[in-house]
């Protein structure tokens, strides 16, 4: 079986890339749906339905045993719906978030922004964990539109410079888009020493999973190979793929 990484775009394709640093040896299949990007601003009956459709065929269609959910807007609206949806229709895979893999990562922290999209911040499902000093939840609501059409991020993060005090000490990126840019979020939040991006806290998650759960490990293939669907196309996507992956690898468009 296969390793799938579903998103609605670039995030997932970004953590994908530092997934497959760290365990390059596995073959992945990537899906973002790129009709209907971005996730932040849907429904939580549009992402269900998005959700589950992409994951029916991911599991049937590209036999993966493990689909990550690279988005936030998602794992933090409906993962439990969708832990249990799959449950109840392929018992034998399985689905990951990646928001209790980062509220882990985070243990013992005293002081927090949390910087993510309109439906991951209005769930306070962050936040919620934590009972601190000081945390801040500031949504970005067209950030992550932005970084999918190449544009003006800078500009647009230094709009919110004034969004936190100069007393808070870590910063998480809660959007897998955002970390394509981390390197403005420090220009424009200069007072964040600590930054906590999730591409970086997701492969040693899977890493630690399959070195706990042999059984499971064993079924999935290494050959080292990767596809990538979309659901529409979009040249920005192809550029960036490009340039994270060495290998030339065609992007397949495919309609759920």
């Amino acid at each position: 079986m296969k390793i799938g990484v579903f998103d609605s775009g670039l995030g997932g394709l970004w953590m994908l890339q530092h997934i497959r640093a760290l365990l390059p040896e596995y073959n992945y299949v990537f899906f973002g749906d790129q009709a209907h990007v971005p996730y932040g601003n849907k429904t939580v009956a549009e992402l269900f339905e998005y959700t589950t459709k992409a994951l029916t065929h991911l599991y049937e269609k590209e036999n993966c045993g493990v689909v990550i959910l690279a988005c936030n807007t998602t794992s933090a609206t409906i993962y439990t719906e969708l832990r249990e949806w799959v449950n109840d229709n392929y018992p034998e895979r399985l689905v990951f978030g990646v928001v209790r893999p980062t509220v882990e990562a985070l243990a013992g922290e005293e002081s927090l922004a949390f910087f993510g999209t309109h439906r991951t911040i209005e769930s306070h499902t962050y936040g919620s964990q934590f009972s601190i000093p000081e945390l801040y939840e500031i949504e970005l609501p067209e950030l992550a539109t932005l970084i999918e059409r190449d544009g003006d991020t800078a500009s647009y993060l230094n709009s919110y410079s004034t969004s936190i005090p100069q007393t808070v000490t870590t910063g998480v990126l809660v959007c897998t888009h955002y970390g394509i840019v981390r390197e403005e979020f420090k220009k424009a939040f200069p007072q964040i020493k600590k930054w906590v991006y999730q591409e970086d806290i997701i492969p040693s998650y899977l890493a630690s999973y399959f070195k706990t759960h042999e059984r499971v490990e064993e079924r999935f293939f290494k050959a080292s190979e990767m596809k990538v669907l979309v659901s529409a196309p979009n040249p920005v996507f192809e550029k960036f793929l490009g340039q994270w992956f060495v290998e030339s690898l065609p992007v397949h468009i495919i309609s759920l």
